[in-house]
């Protein structure tokens, strides 16, 4: 894989994420990381799943605005549709799947760490954030579903506001599962996917079904393909292409 960098430790297998600075996430990576879940779903010696970075400040800064701002109407929908089910598949992978947070999220890079079972972040000057609300885009429809009941009244503050919230903010809404020091942010990722590597397969795999179903359950095929054309209702209408343009006269200047 060009931008995962693989490793086993028992059960355990983990993927630092490795693409550029910011983990920018373009149609190729998205590819990549479907390509990963896919992977660990078929490896019966593959207990559980760390999701890291190779930047120990920044998970991942969201969309590849260079290059997916480029991308033409067919190719933008094809691209979302990937990433939609790869949240669809971190999510449901009967298999624990631990993201190790290190630095900042944003955008599409919180949403992958959301997906996750659990979210071990670091301590700091971070900020954990779905902004889509300031591009004039629409967040997956399942993912509002999975974070408004335990976030309860921060949601509003979360989604609607856009803002990011600090790792302790984070882990006092329930985004976070623990906030520990930078350095120890890997390990204390490893320890947990271990403990769930170790769990009975199928019995691990009924309670997550279970937990999912309980909290929003797995979107049908039709279902994910309604929210990707209500996205691109928004992406090509005039709000969001004044937004995209003006952030990209701001980052040439």
């Amino acid at each position: 894989m060009e931008h995962l960098q693989l490793e086993r430790d028992g059960r355990v297998l983990v993927a630092t994420m490795a693409r550029g600075k910011a983990n920018a996430l373009n149609a190729a990576f998205v590819d990549e990381l479907n390509g990963l879940v896919a992977q660990v779903r078929d490896d019966d010696t593959v207990g559980a799943l760390v999701v890291a970075s190779a930047n120990p400040r920044l998970f991942s800064a969201g969309l590849d605005l260079g290059e997916v701002f480029a991308y033409d109407d067919d190719r933008m929908r094809g691209f979302f549709e990937r990433f939609v089910q790869l949240l669809d598949d971190l999510r449901t992978v009967p298999k624990g799947v631990v993201a190790a947070v290190s630095g900042h999220a944003y955008a599409g890079g919180a949403l992958i760490a959301l997906a996750c079972d659990f979210r071990i972040m670091a301590e700091g000057d971070f900020g954990f954030a779905l902004n889509e609300v300031d591009m004039g885009l629409v967040l997956p429809t399942e993912a509002a579903r999975w974070l408004v009941p335990p976030l309860g009244g921060a949601a509003r503050e979360v989604l609607l506001a856009g803002l990011p919230v600090s790792p302790q903010r984070a882990q006092a809404v329930g985004l976070a599962t623990a906030v520990v020091p930078p350095e120890q942010v890997r390990d204390r990722a490893m320890a947990l996917a271990r403990t769930l590597s170790e769990k009975p397969p199928l019995g691990f795999a009924a309670i997550k079904r279970a937990v999912n179903e309980a909290s929003g359950g797995v979107p049908s095929a039709g279902t994910r393909q309604g929210f990707v054309d209500e996205f691109m209702r928004f992406w090509t209408g005039a709000e969001s292409r004044q937004r995209r343009a003006a952030l990209a006269a701001s980052m040439k200047r």
